[in-house]
Formats: structure tokens, C-alpha cells, sequence
């Protein structure tokens, strides 16, 4: 328990110097504008923008609770990615900075790409094979798994948070309801480097002797470790068709979860079988990619949760403090009858309720089957509208599934082809 308690009292004192960091507040600055960015789209359908006050401390809040996780495991392993000397001045992050730099190359050929699971394995594979950069690629490995382990607790917990309902049409022309996901957490991470030799038989980090099993990840037991703070963001985005947000958070939760796990134990096992530091490189974004393709996959071509054909209508989401959320109508609910009038469309609906009346009933199938009858009165005013988003048949706004070009050609077509053209 002494052990927990030092590792934890030291990553404190580190990240309490997260606000006088700038570039953390740069990050910050950088998740508020993608948010506000984003709410275009809430505001598209839902004629109102979600609080970007409350979207900003919950990131705030579980990002913080996340980098602390990570932070604990990154000391408790003892991960380094490279080497501390007092000529560094405390630049010694340049493994990161690689890793960053090759991260926004690959996000001019795909946005998705903006992730450290494909370029942390290409930096660790050109180290492996070529020396440069000189990096710890067990180090290296473990801190991308780790990172990954965050997100998916990140996910598992505040993903679905502020999830917005969309109308998407599939790569069949049909068109159904879902849910966008899109989270980003600004995270206070502690990483520790190799400083110089103090003698042999233990360890030691900031100056606090360490256990003698300690560290995991390397060789290295007569050797002192400094800590440095280092800022990152995570972010998640996905869509979910075939499941509710919650759900799709969970499996998605589980699989990246998996995926981070084994990845640090080909770490661990890669610090001291040099192969596994190859597979390990390898592993990171082979795996990861096909966790994308899987998912996507899943919720294009799976059964539609939402979907506006079949009997009554599909219920995809209540307005806060509406008539339908107190009435507890959930996404992917089907209304079936009002006051046993048989519904087929939302414009019957509509039309019912224009007369305002004072009391309803709805009768309604709930996504895993079961019948429920939901009552609401209003005697004073009437109701005249449920608060709620119904997946129609036909949707004059929808969204299309599709990547798109790449950051690159878009930027070939707005700047140089566009030279080309004026020049002829």
C-alpha cells in the first residue's frame, strides 16, 4: 500500500502542472472549437445546440479521471520510451513529437489515421529496422496500449454522452435513424524516461527508491527514472445503427479494451524477446484497423434498430423534460395505437395531437419486445406535441456513411487545381 500511495502522490505533483502547461490549454482550446464545430448537426436536428459548458467539463472531468489511470499504470510498469541525459534541457519527448508528426502525415490520407496505434507501429517498426529514431519500442508499444486502455474507458463510461441523432441512408437507399457519437478528452498523462546511472541493486524515480521487481518493462533495475508530464487527447467517434449509443459505447468499450491488454503484454514480453518487438509493431495497427473495419461493417450491413418501415413508428429519441421523455419513450420504442387509433405515420400523429387533447395513451413495443401502455395528461393546456424525433419513411435530411476524400486531395483541389484552371 506505501508503493500505491508514493506512485500516486508523485504523478499528482507531476500533472498539478497541467495548468500552467500551455500546450494542454492549446488542446483545450482545440476540443472547444471541434465541439462547437460539431453542434451544427444537433442544431440541424434538433433546432437547439447541446451545452458546449457541460460537453467541455464532462471532457474535462473523465479526462482527468482517465490520464490519472493511465498515469498509474505507465509508472507502475515503468515505461520508458528513450533516455534522459542534462544536455536534454527536459526535451525528451521526441518519441512523442515523432509519433505526432507521422500521426499528421497519415491524417492527409485518411482523418482516422490521426491515431497513435498506426503510427506509433511505424515508428517502432523504421526504429527496429533502420535505428532511427532511437526509441524504446517495448516502451513505445506499452504506452499505445495503454492510451488505447484509457479510451476505452473513456468510452465505456462517457462515450455515448451528447450523442446526436442523425437520419442516415445505407449504400441501399433506405433510410433509418442512428446516433453519432463524436467525444474528445483532453488527458494529463505522466511518462517516465531513463536517467542516469546511481549505483547497483535498485531503482529509483524522482528520487524515491523503488521495489526491486520494479521496473517491468525493461532490464533496467540500477538505473534512476525522472517523470515529465506530457499532454494528449483522445477522441472517439462512431455511429450506431443496429444498437443504441449506450450499447455500441460497450462493445466497442470491450473490443478496444481487449485489443490495449494484449498489446501491452507483447510489450512486456518484447523487453526481453527482441521478435516480439517486431510483432508488437505489428500487431498495434494491423489489430486496430481491423477493429474499424469490423465495426463499421457491423452497423452497415446488421439490422437497423431504428427503422422508420414496418407497423406504427420508430421512436429514435426525447427531448429532455418533453412529454414523450417523461412518459419514458426510448429510442428505438414503436408507438403502435394513440388512444387506439392505429398509427402508420408521424403525420398522423401530428394530427391527433392538433386538436390538443388533455389526455393519451399510446400503446408501444419496446426494442426488445416486450408491451408497455404509457399515459400522459395535461389538462390545463393540452398536448399538442410528445417531444420526441420519429424516424420517417422518407427524410428530407440524411446522412450518407462515406469517408470522403482525404484531407489531401481536398487540399490539391481547392488550391492547386483551382491554379490549374484559372491559369488555362
Amino acid at each position: 500500500m506505501h508503493f500505491i500511495l508514493k506512485i500516486a502522490g508523485l504523478i499528482l505533483s507531476e500533472i498539478s502542472g497541467v495548468v500552467v502547461n500551455q500546450i494542454f490549454w492549446v488542446l483545450l482550446i482545440v476540443v472547444f472549437l471541434l465541439y462547437k464545430k460539431s453542434s451544427n448537426v444537433e442544431f440541424a436536428m434538433l433546432k437547439t445546440r447541446l451545452s458546449l459548458k457541460d460537453k467541455m467539463t464532462s471532457s474535462l472531468f473523465n479526462g482527468f479521471i482517465g490520464g490519472l489511470f493511465g498515469s498509474f499504470l505507465v509508472v507502475l510498469l515503468g515505461i520508458t520510451i528513450e533516455t534522459y541525459t542534462p544536455y536534454s534541457q527536459g526535451a525528451f519527448s521526441s518519441g512523442i513529437t515523432y509519433i505526432w508528426i507521422i500521426a499528421i502525415l497519415l491524417a492527409m490520407i485518411n482523418v482516422r489515421y490521426l491515431c497513435f496505434s498506426y503510427a506509433g507501429g511505424l515508428v517502432a517498426l523504421i526504429s527496429l529496422i533502420f535505428g532511427f529514431p532511437n526509441v524504446n519500442v517495448p516502451g513505445l508499444m506499452a504506452l499505445v496500449g495503454i492510451l488505447h486502455l484509457i479510451e476505452s474507458l473513456l468510452i465505456w463510461i462517457d462515450g455515448h454522452s451528447f450523442s446526436v441523432p442523425i437520419f442516415v441512408k445505407k449504400s441501399g437507399g433506405k433510410i433509418v435513424g442512428g446516433y453519432i457519437m463524436n467525444r474528445m478528452w483532453p488527458i494529463p498523462l505522466v511518462l517516465t524516461a531513463l536517467a542516469v546511472p546511481i549505483g547497483l541493486g535498485f531503482s529509483s524515480i524522482s528520487g524515491e527508491t523503488m521495489p526491486g521487481w520494479w521496473p517491468l518493462l525493461t532490464q533496467q533495475h540500477a538505473f534512476a527514472y525522472v517523470m515529465f508530464f506530457v499532454p494528449v487527447v483522445l477522441g472517439y467517434g462512431d455511429v450506431a445503427l443496429t444498437q443504441s449509443p449506450e450499447q455500441r459505447c460497450r462493445k466497442s468499450a470491450y473490443r478496444l479494451a481487449v485489443y490495449s491488454i494484449i498489446l501491452i503484454m507483447l510489450s512486456i514480453i518484447a523487453a526481453r524477446l527482441q521478435i516480439f518487438a517486431f510483432i508488437a509493431a505489428l500487431f498495434a495497427p494491423i489489430a486496430h484497423e481491423f477493429l474499424i473495419i469490423t465495426g463499421k461493417r457491423e452497423e452497415e450491413e446488421g439490422k437497423p434498430l431504428f427503422d422508420g418501415s414496418g407497423d406504427g413508428i420508430c421512436v429514435l429519441y426525447a427531448k429532455e423534460n418533453s412529454p414523450g421523455r417523461e412518459m419514458n419513450l426510448e429510442p428505438g420504442d414503436r408507438i403502435l395505437t394513440i388512444n387506439n387509433h392505429v398509427l402508420y405515420s408521424e403525420n398522423q400523429l401530428m394530427e391527433f395531437l392538433a386538436a390538443y387533447p388533455t389526455y393519451i395513451w399510446l400503446d408501444v413495443r419496446k426494442a426488445d419486445g416486450s408491451m408497455k401502455t404509457l399515459e400522459w395528461k395535461n389538462y390545463r393546456e393540452g398536448i399538442k406535441s410528445l417531444g420526441i424525433l420519429i424516424v420517417p419513411r422518407n427524410a428530407g435530411i440524411y446522412f450518407e456513411i462515406d469517408e470522403g476524400a482525404s484531407p489531401a486531395v481536398r487540399l490539391y483541389n481547392k488550391f492547386v487545381k483551382k491554379n490549374i484552371n484559372i491559369s488555362k
